[in-house]
């Protein structure tokens, strides 16, 4: 998995969330991109997920395909929340309950 993280120079919420996914990410040994979207690779992007607002977290499968996007700064529970059960770490309540 992979997290790309698009940002701003002008926006005044992407440092914040920047902190927060800097501070998740390296426990879970995942890759993670900071996507400035004045950059070329910025506009191709943002322009191939459909970015509209930002700070936008994507999480990508191995494949690039979207599996979770987060818009706004991240709240660091539910950001670990959501690494873990995709990486199979964290089981959802009805699993839990029923033992799947």
């Amino acid at each position: 998995m992979k997290i790309l993280l698009f940002v701003s120079s002008h926006c005044p919420h992407c440092p914040d969330a920047e902190r927060i996914v800097r501070k998740i990410v390296p426990e879970y040994g995942l890759s993670f991109s900071k996507i400035r979207m004045k950059t070329q690779e910025g506009k191709e992007l943002s322009s191939k997920y459909n970015i509209m607002a930002l700070p936008t977290l994507l999480i990508l499968d191995n494949n690039e395909n979207e599996v979770k996007r987060i818009v706004g700064v991240p709240d660091e529970d539910l950001l670990k929340n959501k690494i873990e059960k995709l990486l199979g770490l964290r089981k959802s309540f009805l699993g839990r309950l029923f033992g799947r």
